[in-house]
């Protein structure tokens, strides 16, 4: 026993040194973080007063441009089904209206960064994003017997520790990104 005594402690010696030396090898550094705030809201006329109304408890999304491009073909064909002047008004209504419906079924299948609720004020915000990419935010709720609400804003490349703003509307058409 004695004999192995040497060895056994120069193992045991030689596995701490490669444990300490693994932890010091990890990277510490973290990646750069940004952040996306906003307000979202609804403009209506109440007896002759137009008037903005915050939307609460809507479900936002944040998508890398990248990942959001099956929405942006269905924002596409909502756009090119009422750009053709000679087209039948109530079939580009319907593509449209098919297209929405369609946007609030894909958009919390898509990979997401991030996802938030507005408050009862209509706030959001996502923190600790990461930065050095441009973001999609997409807003979608489902309102009973009336159309569903989709609406999209679309951030600037975000730098490391910037705070961008950005405000929508259920006014703004959806087939258009509002930017800050």
């Amino acid at each position: 026993m004695r004999k192995h005594m040497p060895r056994l402690s120069c193992a045991i010696l030689l596995f701490c040194a490669v444990l300490w030396g693994g932890q010091a090898l990890r990277p510490t550094l973290r990646a750069p973080v940004a952040g996306v705030t906003g307000h979202i809201t609804i403009d209506e006329v109440v007896g002759r007063k137009m008037q903005s109304n915050p939307i609460p408890k809507l479900k936002l999304f944040l998508l890398r441009v990248e990942d959001s491009q099956p929405l942006v073909e269905l924002q596409q064909g909502c756009r090119r089904a009422t750009a053709d002047p000679d087209a039948d008004p109530l079939q580009a209504y319907r593509t449209c209206s098919q297209n929405v419906r369609k946007a609030v079924t894909l958009v919390p299948t898509l990979p997401s960064v991030a996802t938030t609720e507005t408050d009862r004020d209509g706030q959001y915000e996502f923190a600790a994003v990461p930065a050095a990419a441009r973001y999609r935010v997409v807003g979608v709720k489902i309102v009973q017997g009336a159309e569903p609400i989709v609406m999209v804003g679309l951030t600037e490349k975000l730098q490391a520790g910037a705070r961008v703003k950005l405000d929508l509307s259920a006014n703004f058409p959806w087939t258009r990104d509002a930017t800050p």
